[in-house]
Order: C-alpha cells, then structure tokens, then sequence
C-alpha cells in the first residue's frame, strides 16, 4: 500500500553539502581512502577507473535522518546486502515518477529511503526499484531540480507481494527563485541561495515577448544593454563593453569575435532550458574574456526531455521569417538524443532611402542546427556529447563621396560556425561530482566589398580554430564546506589575410580553486583564485571573494570583490586591417608601424587589461508574491586595448590607426529590480540602472552608455485561453562621437537624444496543439536615422505548437 504522508522533511538546495552519523561518518572515510587520491590527479586516468563502476554495484548515498528533521548524505553500498536474493516473503518496489503537467517520466529523481538509509537515482523511464525488501513499513523522499520536494512517500509491504509499482507525479516549480543555476560557482545553487548574484531568463520569459535569439532575450534583463555594433548585436554588462563579456553555451566558449562581441542574434533559442548571467569579473573561474561578466546559454539535457516535438514559427514586417523545431526521438535503455533546427531571414530595411547606402539592417539569412545525445553507463556517470552548426550570410550596401562623386559598393558578409563537445560527468550523491570535457570549434568569417559590376575592391578572410580541454570538480568534505576546483587548458590557431604573416596560434592554462565556507545557515563565504597562463604574455592570478549574509528568511545582502583581467587577442596583437577602399588601416600592438609614425601608447609593449569590480546587493522577497533587490557596482579598468589614431596619409584619409593599451575607465552605478505578483494572472516586472561612465584619461563618458535605463514587462492571463504582455524601454541620451575619439572632431562631443520603445503580444491558447499570437514591436515607431538605425513599427504573427507532442 502506498500513501501519501503531509510530513515535509527540510527541503535541501541542489548544494553539495553533509551531515553525517557516525556509522556515515566512517563510510565516508572508507569513500575517501578509496577514491581521493584518484581525484587529486585530475586526469582522463580519473574517468578510466571510474569506469570500473558498474550498473550494478549501485554506489550511491546514504541518508542518516529522521523525518522531519532534514537528511544527512554519507555514502555506503547496498540496500539490503545481507539475506539470499530468493527469500521467501520479500518484494521488489518500483517507484515511477512523472512530471504532474506532461505526465512524462521524469529521470535522476533523488530518491531518499529514510529507513533503512539509502539513496537511489531514477532511470530514463523515470523509475527505480528497491529490491528485496522485507515487510514492513517504508518511507522515501524525492528531490529533483525544477520540482517541488515530495511529501513523505510511506509504503506498507505485507511480504504477499513479489513485486509492486507505483506512480508519483512530481509538480514543477512555477516561480523564478526556485530554480537552480550553476554559472556563477560552477555549482548548483537554488536561485535564492546563490552567494553570487545571478540573472535567470527561463523559456516562460522568452515566451512573454516572443524572442527567439539569445539577443532578444537579454533586452529585459537588469543592467544588460544590447547594443548594435559592428560585431552585430552584443551585450554590454554594467557598462563594460560586449568585447570583455563571455558567452558560454552548456559550458563551451563561443568563438567569433569579428570585430569585438560575440553576436548574440546568431544564437537561437530553439533548445535552450535558461540563461543565467553573471555580471562582475567571472575571471575566478573563466578566465580572460570574463572581465565584464558571464552570459551561459544552458540547453535542455535530452534526459529531461520527453520524446515527441516541438515547433515555432513566425512572419512580419520586412519579410522577416524565422522557424524553429525540436525532435526528441523515444529512448533508448540507456541513451536519449534529441534535435533543433532554425531558419531564419529578413528583407532588412532602410531608413532613409534617398541615400544609396544601407542606412539600417541588413538583408540576414541564417541556418542553423544543434543536436545533444546523453548516454548513461550507471546513475552515477554518464556522457553527453553537443554539437552545433550556424550558416549565415549578410549583405548590405556602403557609399563612399570621393571627388565630389559618390560611390556605392555590395558587402557580402558569410560566416560558418561548427562546434563539437562532449563531457564525461560522475555524481556521487551530494558529496562529490566532477565534470571532464573536450570541445573544438571551428568559425571562418568571409567579407568581400565588391562595386556593382561584381569587381571585388576589398575582402577579409579569416579562419578560428579553437580546442579546449576543461576538468572540474566540487567536492563537499565536510558540513557547511565545499571545495570547487578544476584546470582549463586552450589552443586557438588563427589564419587571417589580415594577420601580418597571416597564421598566428596562442595556448593558455589555468588552474582554480574556490573553497564555500557557512559556518551557520544565514552566512556562506566564498573566496577563490585562479591562476592563469598565456603563451604570449606570462602567468596572472585573479582573486575574489563573495559574502552572502541572511539576516531574516526574507532578507539576503549580497557583497562581491574580485580582480579581472582580458589578455589581448590573436588580432589586438598582429592585426593589419587595411581598408584602402575605405581610407584607413589598424595596426596590431606587435606590428612594426610604417616609417614616420609613431606614438608613447604604440611603442610600448602590449599587455594585459586588469579591473577591479566590486558589488553589493540586497534583496527582500516575499514568498511567491515579489522579490525586490537594490544594488550597487563599481568597475575601475585599467590598460584597455583600443585603436588610437596615429595621423593621416593620401591614402588612407581617414586616419593610420594602432592598438594599444590607452585607457583608463570607470563605471559605477545602482540597479533596482523588482518582480511582483499584483493579482494571480497578473505579472510585473520593473528595472532601473543609473550608469555612471568615465574616461580617466580624458574626463568624457564612455561612448554609447546611456546613464539612466529603465525597462518594465507586464505578463496578464486574460481567460478562455487569452494571456497577453506589455514591455517598454526607456534610453536617456548617450555619449555617439566623442571629441578624441578619432581626431576628426574639433567642436563638441556629439550626443545621441533618448528614446522609448513600447511592445506588446497577445496570443491564445488552441485545444492542446499549442498557441497563435500577434506581437507589434516599436509600437509609436521610435526611429532616428542619425543615431541608431533600429528598426520601426513592425508587426509578426505566429504559432507555437506545444512543446512536446507524443507522436
């Protein structure tokens, strides 16, 4: 007999933590003399002995508790190793769990047996079975991220059953701070219980506006600006420009950086579980390019997706198409894969046709596809393999006055990206896991400058290949005392007609180590380092410490201190960028500059960026029904790589320019967050960013950085299967052309006016296929052709089937 029990036990965050018995406590022991000194060698060696482990030796954890009292995990062997498995009156339980919404099997469920002591993982059906069990009376607790903890599961056996099975669904989390994220320790926290301040976009939020790209999702999020660059379209983070901010996918660098930020608008949204963004240096734990902070696109795992598919599709202004779909075939005993598919493509748009340049977007057409299989070779240990593919093509057309006549010219800009990884994971309950991957991508970026007749006048080529081989671990020893740790070690090869020998190749290792410390429950430390190493510029060490304090249940302060640093790239160093076309040429710090000109910031020696960035939040939430949190931020940068302007030729009329390490800067600057719950149905969510940005070194604001930003998204449910949104966007005037930016301005630095946008969506539910909505973007048709070339009033239409289909 099965029954559910109202009996909650302490609900226990996704953090490795323990809380051993005596009995545990010399399991434990055993646990270490036994696996430790494999573990300190951080070696493939580690995952070869691992291997050893079979479905059937069962490691797991144990639990030493009472019900009610919380669960303390040891580790032990067995559920019952003592008895013949033929005895006479025994039985064996199957417990299935399945999501309460989809009904789907839910797999790695923590499946806690209270007494005897025992803890067992589900399988890709979503069950597991205790064996041999003698009559009597047993209780279980589940746990599983994204769901809710389960009453005490208590189960009756009478010894007449051989076997027995029961059904236990499982009921989501449905509120933001429930959900776990990783980024910024490298291991799982509860939303509310990350001691490092964290941003959380879920599939619920992309669904309210209706992105479909990584960039369209981060516009609404606190102290993220998306700016449109010459990269495309980057995120700025506190100030801190797109080129110092490193985007992950599942863990792996992205790689692209044309000239600058990674462009956002190439990352789809068509398997992506969240975004979690990290703002502050994350050098501790990522190294150069995480100066400004952290942006980890995170796609659903294949094992927690049922099989069926899934799609989205839409059509609007400027002929702007984009589809997305999701196969999840059944799986297998062991394995389970699942794939995504993207097209999209617009007509772009001009704002001002009279001129015969692009003054706008450009005509995009892109087609991309990902697919992640995850097989499983006992509860504990599994491989996962992703591999992802983007082909896109731009074309736009530029305009040149020379002579009193004016010239236009056919850009075609394609870029190829093919990236590949696979990571072998091991989790032994809540006291150990780590994590080994290796992943290469490839990105070739081609651009031609062509006159109409089809004559090519200027061209870029240029080839990235970039390996990585990551191993890291979190290992909790004691109550209240984790351990993170773990080495990186890169090789990114370069050839470029634009390189001054056209190959050049650079290698950097780094080891870290971050140790959580709470003496208590209200209070957890986290101080750590990082030492990296580069083939061109030596060893650096990045310290930092976060603190997170909870004076109440409700109440959390947040502070942050930490050293950043960015090494200058492939192209920084060696970079000739010579657009005679265009009348001008960049120079990279360790190229030999042209006779006759020269500068202090040119003939030094190129190095590293460094920063200090420290913060301080504090937050208040009040249940399920808001959450609120002021912080404030302050980033001192020093040495920042930038192009300097060196003097003029005939030639290149616009300037001879060189990279160097020219600047100092500041940003500091206050958030406000709140989201709030007006009415059941009825969402709010506000955010307020005062910025403010400076050049040491010449006493101007940093260009393109607006000092107030404000945003608000309300979501609705309207009744009879209608939900609606209504987002707004407020910029106030920034810095567009500073007086030293390039030597040409003479009068006053030129500012860009303000601007507000408004947004909405209104979609409906249709039986149980899915949805169709219509969503206006720039609603009162915002344009300004001097300053920005955003887009105006435009109109999609769409559908949304459901997310998983059973075929």
């Amino acid at each position: 007999m099965l029954r559910l029990s109202h009996m909650h036990s302490r609900p226990v965050r996704p953090h490795l933590r323990t809380n051993p018995s005596d009995a545990v406590a010399a399991s434990r022991s055993a646990f270490r003399s036994r696996f430790v000194p494999l573990l300190s060698a951080l070696t493939i060696l580690t995952f070869v002995s691992l291997l050893g482990v079979t479905p059937g030796s069962a490691l797991g954890a144990t639990v030493g508790a009472t019900p009610g009292l919380g669960l303390g995990l040891g580790l032990g062997l067995g559920l019952d190793s003592t008895g013949d498995a033929m005895a006479s009156g025994r039985t064996s339980l199957t417990l299935r769990f399945v999501d309460g919404e989809s009904g789907e099997p839910v797999s790695d469920v923590d499946v806690y047996s209270i007494s005897p002591a025992w803890l067992q993982f589900t399988d890709d059906a979503g069950e597991t079975t205790f064996f041999e069990l003698r009559p009597g009376s047993y209780s279980f607790v589940a746990r599983r991220a994204g769901y809710v903890d389960s009453d005490t599961l208590s189960v009756d056996l009478t010894g007449l059953e051989a076997e027995l099975s029961r059904t236990v669904r499982l009921t989501p989390f449905k509120w933001l701070m429930d959900q776990v994220v990783v980024t910024g320790t490298r291991s799982p926290h509860m939303l509310a219980d990350a001691p490092v301040q964290t941003e959380l976009l879920t599939p619920e939020d992309f669904k309210k506006t209706g992105a479909a790209t990584v960039d369209q999702a981060l516009q609404w999020s606190a102290g993220v600006d998306v700016q449109d660059d010459l990269s495309g379209q980057g995120a700025m983070l506190r100030g801190i420009s797109g080129d110092r901010v490193l985007v992950l996918v599942d863990g792996v660098k992205t790689v692209g950086r044309v000239r600058g930020s990674i462009d956002l608008s190439q990352l789809d949204l068509a398997r992506v579980g969240k975004v979690e963004i990290v703002k502050g240096t994350g050098s501790t734990l990522y190294g150069s390019e995480a100066m400004g902070g952290v942006v980890h696109i995170i796609t659903r795992d294949p094992e927690d997706t049922p099989s069926g598919y899934g799609a989205t599709a839409h059509y609007g202004t400027h002929r702007t198409t984009n589809f997305q779909a999701e196969i999840a075939p059944p799986r297998g005993k062991n394995s389970a894969f699942d794939f995504g598919f993207r097209l999209d493509r617009t007509n772009g748009f001009d704002l001002d046709p009279s001129t015969p340049h692009t003054n706008g977007q450009e005509e995009i057409f892109q087609l991309g596809a990902n697919a992640s299989w995850a097989y499983r070779f006992n509860p504990q240990m599994r491989l996962r393999t992703n591999v992802s593919v983007l082909d896109e093509n731009r074309d736009w057309v530029e305009s040149e006055v020379l002579g009193g006549r004016t010239f236009a010219y056919d850009d075609e800009e394609l870029n190829r990206r093919y990236t590949a990884s696979t990571t072998l994971q091991f989790r032994s309950g809540d006291a150990y896991d780590m994590n080994f991957r290796l992943a290469a991508t490839t990105y070739d970026h081609k651009w031609y400058k062509r006159n109409f007749r089809g004559d090519i006048l200027d061209r870029s080529l240029t080839e990235d290949r970039f390996f990585e081989a990551a191993y890291s671990s979190n290992y909790g020893f004691r109550e209240g005392h984790t351990a993170t740790y773990g080495f990186d070690f890169n090789f990114e090869d370069l050839t470029s007609t634009e390189l001054d020998d056209e190959k050049k190749a650079t290698r950097t290792a780094a080891g870290y180590l971050q140790y959580e410390y709470s003496p208590h429950s209200r209070l957890i430390v986290l101080p750590g380092a990082r030492y990296d190493w580069n083939s061109s510029f030596g060893s650096h060490v990045n310290p930092s410490l976060n603190v997170m304090y909870k004076p109440a249940a409700r109440y959390k302060v947040r502070g942050f201190v930490g050293r950043g640093y960015r090494a200058p790239s492939i192209k920084e160093q060696y970079f000739i960028f010579d657009h005679t076309a265009a009348g001008y040429v960049v120079y990279g710090g360790e190229v030999d500059l042209p006779d006759g000109f020269s500068s202090e910031a040119a003939s030094a020696e190129l190095g590293p960026e460094n920063s200090i960035n420290t913060s301080l939040s504090v937050e208040v939430a009040y249940g399920r029904i808001g959450q609120h949190r002021l912080s404030v931020f302050h980033n001192d940068m020093t040495d920042l790589i930038d192009f300097h302007l060196l003097g003029f030729t005939d030639t290149y009329w616009r300037g001879v320019y060189a990279y160097g390490n020219v600047d100092e800067a500041r940003t500091r600057g206050v958030e406000w967050e709140s989201r709030i719950e007006v009415t059941p149905g009825v969402d709010v969510s506000l955010f307020y960013t005062w910025l403010d940005s400076e050049n040491l070194d010449t006493g101007e604001a940093l260009l393109g950085r607006p000092e107030h930003t404000a945003k608000i998204l309300t979501s609705f449910e309207i009744g009879r299967g209608w939900s609606g949104s209504l987002w707004g966007n407020y910029h106030s005037r920034k810095l567009w052309v500073s007086l030293s930016n390039t030597g040409e301005q003479e009068e006053e630095p030129e500012w860009a006016p303000e601007r507000m946008t408004w947004s909405g969506m209104l979609q409906r539910e249709v039986g149980n296929i899915g949805s169709v909505y219509v969503r206006a973007e720039n609603i009162f048709d915002d344009t300004n052709v001097d300053y920005g070339y955003w887009p105006g009033f435009q109109v999609f239409t769409g559908i949304q089937l459901r997310s998983w289909i059973q075929p």
